[in-house]
């Protein structure tokens, strides 16, 4: 058929041509502003098309997507659909509006108000984009309010595919048109209502997406909460989401500031009563809102480190909302292209930045004397619990029990860690065999050493049982670690939170390592890594940092089968110069700084072409690499031969 006869059978509009419809753009945009930026991010990627049904009045928008199952690019089923009751488009909306790629809607209408009053979520014209960064077709049924008056009312159903876009280079690219005429001759199943329905076809992803962390994700990007616009997931509505935290400011609402040089912000800041788990779709940091839409993910405005109280960072979570970053039309916008971030190098940026770290630094000092202070009450309260196992002690020793107290009031834990604790304690204290061990020791002569020796042997089996029971729970760990190496573990953060808890797995020494929460912000932001609560790439970075003797080790995780490039190896070094940079930038005399940065990076092995690399990174302790099999293989023979040891001490009787 040619193009003509096909023309025919899909354009029954008169004076219309197919070749009409076009999406202009130059270079890679697409690769850049639509693949890379929102590639393998559902999240961010639909919500620039619920923007887009904003920005056109919808009141409604029904999002339908698989959710908990793998994503396969062959089945028809596996779409993506955003479908709302907005204003729709016209034929030459289509072809001047939504096919220019970078049109600033506000500067070309000169408004910053959609038809319908609402100040537009959209400015730099790239939204459509974006759901190339998901699938490789973008398809578009569209039904504008006003009929066309020559033929009534009218859909307009074309689709865009990624593929001809980039043969396309620098030339124009052709929209495929399905049908354009009357709806009343428009083929079965399609769009008779005004407003537009983008349909995601061939997903790019194969990962299966939680929903309960989309919808999470996907509510944490918008205000629900303002005027009437009802977003549905599947069939559920979308609503806002409701923390609960321990502490808030204010109590209910928000409060109100001004940012000097820059206008008024309202804000809430609260604290969670646990730690905020990424890996379960929580998320800690303060949310930017302008329009409605979040302009900057989870932020602590690059807070640095020495803050009182910087342990309540992973409880911290809270809003901003900032209309002045997005002003109108006639104003700086001071929101980043793909508005998960905000220009933070200008001069509002600085001052908005100086204004959080202000609110973030108060509120921490706050929090650290609440918590100090319930800590305090539910100790006492945990003391009185155990009091009657206190009062059968020795004096000698109850008074070791009330030391140990005290000394607890300071350490940050949970009520129910230190229970456990305080009552293994209260149990080494009500043993017969050590008290009896202790009390001799103390009237035994230093120069019966025979009887010393015996004494110190006896201690040795009491602690070899106790160290017992810490190998038997770190080989558990190790199994834990090799199974998800050998199933390629591939949820987002499992691999290095399991070894965030277990630092030792990397290197002996790092037992009671600190870690640095901060120096992983840092790396998170400066390199776009900013975690946003949904699914991520599989292939996606995860780390932590941990510091050790003065030394700070940013430790890299890769998947359980993932072989190292080259890339890897000078990525990871990229991550320690930058760390290494921004300690030489801190003049505070009392902040926490490293004299010596490390990068570690873990992978299932390494590229041959990677290996000159990895072994003059090595030779500088610059970057160690580290396969799982040897990770795993060290950690295991070094505990079974200390359990060896440890079973022979305690094989011996104590009487």
């Amino acid at each position: 058929m040619s193009r003509s006869e096909a023309d025919a059978s899909v354009l029954l509009l008169p004076d219309r041509r197919s070749e009409e419809l076009v999406l202009t753009f130059a270079g890679n945009v697409v690769k850049h502003l639509g693949v890379q930026m929102y590639a393998g991010r559902p999240v961010p990627a639909i919500a620039e098309l619920i923007s887009n049904s904003w920005d056109a009045d919808a009141t409604i928008v029904h999002v339908n997507l698989p959710l908990g199952q793998a994503w396969d690019p062959n089945n028809d089923q596996h779409v993506i659909v955003v479908e709302d009751n907005g204003r729709g488009m016209n034929w030459e909306g289509v072809r001047d509006a939504y096919l220019d790629v970078g049109r600033d809607r506000r500067d070309v209408e000169k408004t910053d108000r959609s038809h319908g009053g609402r100040p537009l979520q959209g400015r730099k014209g790239i939204g459509k984009l974006a759901g190339f960064g998901i699938a490789d077709v973008v398809e578009v049924q569209t039904v504008h309010e006003e009929p066309d008056p020559a033929v009534g009312a009218v859909l307009l159903w074309f689709e865009l595919r990624l593929a001809d876009l980039k043969k396309a280079g620098r030339q124009p690219a052709p929209a495929r048109l399905r049908y354009a005429g009357p709806i009343s001759k428009a083929p079965a199943g399609s769009r008779t209502e005004h407003g537009t329905t983008v349909t995601l076809r061939q997903p790019q992803t194969r990962r299966s997406i939680n929903e309960v962390q989309f919808k999470r994700s996907l509510a944490r990007r918008f205000l629900l909460s303002g005027p009437k616009f009802l977003v549905t997931v599947n069939g559920a509505e979308l609503k806002p989401e409701d923390y609960e935290v321990q502490w808030r400011w204010p109590d209910k609402g928000w409060a109100t500031d001004d940012v000097e040089g820059c206008g008024s912000v309202d804000y809430w800041v609260g604290f969670s009563k646990k730690p905020l788990r990424q890996s379960e779709g929580d998320l800690s940091g303060i949310l930017v809102f302008t329009r409605g839409k979040v302009s900057q993910e989870a932020t602590f405005f690059d807070i640095s480190g020495g803050v009182t109280g910087q342990h309540g960072l992973r409880y911290l979570c809270g809003m901003v909302r900032a209309e002045w970053l997005d002003g109108g039309s006639e104003q700086p916008d001071l929101i980043a292209t793909h508005r998960g971030g905000i220009a933070w190098e200008s001069p509002q940026g600085q001052a908005f930045q100086g204004w959080g770290q202000r609110l973030v630094k108060t509120r921490l000092a706050e929090w650290a004397r609440l918590r100090r202070e319930l800590r305090e009450k539910q100790i006492r309260e945990i003391s009185a619990k155990l009091k009657a196992r206190i009062d059968g002690l020795a004096p000698a020793y109850r008074s070791v029990a009330f030391s140990f107290v005290e000394k607890f009031k300071a350490v940050e834990m949970e009520p129910e860690e230190f229970e456990s604790i305080f009552s293994w304690f209260l149990d080494a204290l009500e043993n017969a065999t050590l008290r009896r061990i202790i009390d001799r020791l103390r009237v035994t002569d230093a120069s019966d050493l025979e009887q010393i020796d015996e004494l110190l042997s006896r201690m040795e089996v009491r602690t070899a049982l106790s160290l017992l029971q810490v190998i038997d729970s770190n080989l558990a760990a190790i199994a834990a670690l090799e199974k998800m190496h050998l199933e390629d573990a591939k949820e987002r953060g499992v691999l290095a939170k399991h070894l965030e808890r277990n630092p030792w797995l990397i290197h002996p020494t790092w037992m009671l390592s600190k870690a640095e929460g901060q120096v992983s912000t840092w790396i998170r932001s400066e390199f776009g890594l900013v975690p946003t609560g949904d699914e991520g790439d599989e292939d996606r970075v995860d780390f932590f940092c941990v510091g050790v003797s003065g030394t700070l080790h940013i430790v890299e995780i890769k998947r359980g089968r993932y072989v190292a490039k080259a890339e890897d190896i000078l990525q990871a070094d990229k991550y320690r110069r930058y760390v290494e940079k921004r300690y030489r930038e801190i003049n505070d005399p009392e902040a926490i700084k490293y004299g010596r940065v490390v990068s570690h990076l873990v992978a299932a092995g390494l590229r041959e072409d990677a290996t000159a690399a990895a072994e003059a990174f090595r030779a500088k302790e610059f970057v160690m690499f580290t396969d799982w099999k040897d990770l795993i293989g060290r950690a295991k023979l070094s505990h079974e031969q200390f359990r060896k040891v440890l079973n022979k001490t305690a094989g011996e009787e104590v009487t």
